[in-house]
């Protein structure tokens, strides 16, 4: 079966693309964003077979917005951690043993694609709130995984397309975002050079979020994406798409994460259990990158395998800002309104179902203290947390003894919302203005910010705000997941003592993106989440009990 194909012209180059409109027909308009990048994959790698079943299947999706049928995706890229690239590793290295052992070349045996590992789930915070926290923090963490740090260096230097991110160098999903993702790619094949949609698989939960920026993208476990390097394709069942029509703008003062909250809240109504979800709608075209990557980045809290937002001028926006050519820029651009894969806010494709939010409603909030769903008014921090303890008040003690709702850990981490640079400098704002007026945080309060890579130390370094984020005990003390998965180190002795002397039921305030009990510290069940700079508010206040 011979596939439709054009040439692109683009910056003074051409390439050959897949015509997308010319073979989908005059029922491509009613597609979803993410059934035209599924579309262009199977018509691009798959069989003749493979090809007919996917478009048979398409067209019947569009009549009943659902099928049973399977298809073949064949990413163009792997995103992995540095504790789920191990395994896939170790089982490498033993499948060119065995090659070796019959006589075979064991160079023959190397990843089909790119494959990108990022050193980020293994930072620990054990030193906080000094300058010397960043160093102390990456020594330990170099002494603690020595061994399988030069596992992966070895990985790195013997298989040809795997490429490992080392220590201090950021959180797999902001590298993905700042650096690695193309949003189109494009390769010489058989001589001639294609143009094609940027996608691919990671082995974390949280990889939808380089959706954010119109790349396609999700979730799978460690097998299947080693399954991947060696070009066998990810099947999977014909999604389901939820579309999410988003009107009116956010007010003034109303975060990425209020929003992220928000949507949260919204669609955990639904089940979205092995559903996609795409953005669409003119509220979408009032949403910078950034914000749209913290939205995408909940989308396992909210229950979907994406949250996707196609490409528009705020993608390019963000891809000027973090240093793309402007070839690839061009490209993209081009690529994208050729392909009708560029964002088209007065679209109405046709979805499985429909939810409309209006973006005028989205107030600040904060969610726990258990569920990243239960997003509360903050007034309402201190009752939520008596209701789930079962207490029947929340006690106080001398100012010594840490009071039950107590902040243990205020930790501004995670790729969620350390990513979007509005959210830091919104934290560093607010910590200017605390630091003018004395404030510090309680003696038993915790503190980190691990931003999601160095770039955010040198916007904060350059704006004169990472002063007065260090005055206020948000030094930076690292560059990873940390305390968002768990890596928090030790509380301090006061919240300690008040634990094993007074049955204190203490709390972590994060900007992450789970809050589950014992998450982010074993010892402690309750956690809420909110925006940077409210993170900040509650570590000087030192407690929850209070309307912030």
């Amino acid at each position: 079966m011979s596939r439709i194909t054009a040439e692109l012209r683009s910056f003074g180059a051409t390439y050959r693309i897949i015509d997308l409109p010319a073979e989908a027909g005059s029922s491509f308009v009613k597609m979803p964003w993410i059934m035209r990048i599924l579309l262009e994959n199977v018509l691009r790698k798959g069989s003749d077979e493979a090809v007919a079943a996917m478009k048979k299947a398409l067209f019947q999706w569009l009549e009943a917005g659902t099928s049973e049928a399977e298809i073949e995706f064949y990413p163009t890229r792997v995103l992995m951690h540095d504790t789920t690239c191990g395994p896939a590793l170790a089982d490498i290295a033993a499948m060119r043993s065995v090659l070796v052992e019959e006589g075979a070349d064991p160079a023959i045996l190397n990843p089909v694609l790119s494959v990108d590992v990022s050193s980020d789930h293994s930072l620990p915070v054990d030193f906080f709130a000094s300058p010397e926290a960043l160093r102390n923090n990456m020594a330990a963490e170099m002494h603690r995984n020595a061994e399988r740090y030069r596992f992966a260096k070895w990985a790195s230097t013997t298989l040809k397309g795997l490429r490992v991110h080392p220590p201090g160098t950021g959180i797999m999903h902001t590298l993905n975002l700042e650096r690695l993702a193309t949003v189109v790619s494009a390769k010489d094949i058989d001589g001639q050079c294609w143009a094609y949609p940027d996608t691919l698989i990671g082995t974390d939960s949280h990889t939808p979020m380089i959706n954010g920026i119109g790349v396609l993208a999700w979730g799978v476990g460690g097998l299947e994406a080693e399954s991947v390097f060696f070009d066998m394709p990810v099947m999977l069942r014909l999604p389901e798409v939820v579309g999410v029509k988003l009107t009116e703008k956010l007010p003034a003062g109303v975060l990425g994460t209020d929003l992220a909250l928000h949507v949260t809240q919204r669609l955990r109504q639904s089940d979205l259990s092995g559903k996609f979800v795409e953005f669409f709608g003119p509220g979408v075209s009032t949403l910078s990158a950034g914000t749209r990557a913290c939205v995408a980045n909940m989308a396992p809290e909210y229950g979907a395998s994406s949250g996707f937002f196609p490409v528009d001028g705020n993608t390019l926006d963000y891809l000027r800002q973090t240093g793309r050519s402007v070839e690839q820029i061009a490209l993209i651009e081009d690529y994208a309104r050729r392909q009708s894969l560029w964002f088209d806010p007065e679209a109405e494709p046709r979805y499985s179902e429909v939810v409309e939010i209006d973006l005028s409603t989205v107030v600040p909030g904060i969610a726990g203290p258990r569920r990243p769903q239960d997003r509360i008014a903050f007034v309402d921090t201190g009752s939520s947390l008596q209701a789930a303890s079962r207490r029947k008040t929340l006690r106080r003690f001398d100012e010594t003894t840490p009071p039950d709702g107590a902040v243990a850990i205020a930790a501004i981490t995670s790729c969620t919302n350390t990513s979007d640079p509005e959210l830091l400098i919104a934290a560093g704002l607010l910590a200017k203005k605390a630091n003018a007026a004395g404030l510090r945080p309680p003696h038993w309060v915790k503190t980190s910010l691990t931003p999601g890579s160095p770039a955010a130390q040198r916007y904060l370094v350059r704006s004169g705000l990472l002063p007065h984020l260090e005055a206020v005990g948000f030094g930076i003390a690292g560059f990873g997941c940390a305390t968002c998965i768990g890596n928090s180190g030790a509380l301090t002795q006061p919240v300690i003592d008040g634990m094993r002397e007074h049955g204190i039921v203490p709390v972590v305030v994060l900007s992450g993106n789970r809050n589950f009990p014992g998450r982010v510290h074993p010892d402690l069940d309750a956690g809420f989440l909110t925006s940077p700079p409210m993170v900040i508010a509650y570590a000087l206040a030192g407690d929850v009990n209070r309307d912030i």
